[in-house]
């Protein structure tokens, strides 16, 4: 795959906070339609990665590319406005608004002619959030709120959604649940790159995997190639491959 080609394309990126390197020489690439399961220990550089991609941290070295343009010291809100959406953990919601309220001030970037069609479908998309539309987001359970936060990032039409850590915290059903809605979009077509701690499930669910390591790529290839050898190496002997 050439950068030219990729919808994303992540050449040697290095990141510092203060005289620490963060990330080292980091390379990735994705086309329209892949999803990249980003794995690694606590510390690895995973959510540096995601935030350097989404401008919210800057580049000490490197580029990033995003359908064929250098946005390696692009703004946040105009990474945004390209079509890359960031949901970090703590799923970036409005507790004492309501579902609805909380989808229609993502929908306010939108044409105002577009709002209404963009909310109608972000309900389609998640019925379970058109059931309780009126209840305050902070009432809501861990799995409803991250699918509110997916449909709040969704809604504007995102090319790339960088899931970081969306089942942190979760109980199995709800951990379940946020796969089912990462499934829907994965089924649709959109551009993923997630970062999980729930390795096997990261594993079944995505088209290529990198391994991150003390801030450089430690292992990269298709999910299947990640056996337990490579996993324990870099993860911790905890790593499981084949677990529920």
């Amino acid at each position: 795959m050439t950068a030219a080609k990729a919808l994303l394309s992540v050449q040697a990126l290095n990141v510092r906070y203060g005289p620490a390197l963060a990330l080292q020489n980091v390379s990735l690439e994705l086309n329209r339609g892949d999803v990249v399961a980003v794995l690694g220990s606590n510390g690895a550089g995973k959510s540096t990665l995601a935030r350097t991609i989404s401008g919210l941290v800057p580049a000490a070295g490197g580029t990033v590319a995003f359908e064929g343009k250098d946005i390696t010291r692009r703004a946040a809100h105009r990474v945004r406005r390209d079509g890359i959406v960031y949901l970090p953990e703590g799923r970036g919601i409005f507790p004492a608004l309501t579902v609805t309220e909380n989808i229609r001030m993502a929908a306010d970037l939108l044409p105002r002619g577009q709002r209404r069609h963009a909310m109608d479908e972000a309900m389609e998309v998640f019925p379970n959030l058109a059931i309780r539309r009126g209840v305050k987001s902070g009432l809501l359970s861990g799995g409803e709120q991250q699918m509110l936060s997916l449909s709040r990032g969704l809604i504007t039409g995102p090319k790339l959604i960088i899931a970081d850590e969306m089942s942190l915290g979760l109980a199995p059903k709800l951990v379940d649940m946020v796969f089912d809605a990462l499934g829907r979009l994965k089924a649709a077509g959109v551009t993923m790159i997630i970062i999980e701690q729930f390795v096997h499930r990261a594993l079944k669910f995505a088209d290529q995997c990198v391994v991150l390591s003390r801030g450089q790529v430690a292992w990269q290839g298709a999910p299947e190639g990640a056996d337990q050898e490579i996993l324990a190496r870099y993860l911790g002997e905890g790593a499981d491959v084949t677990g529920d």
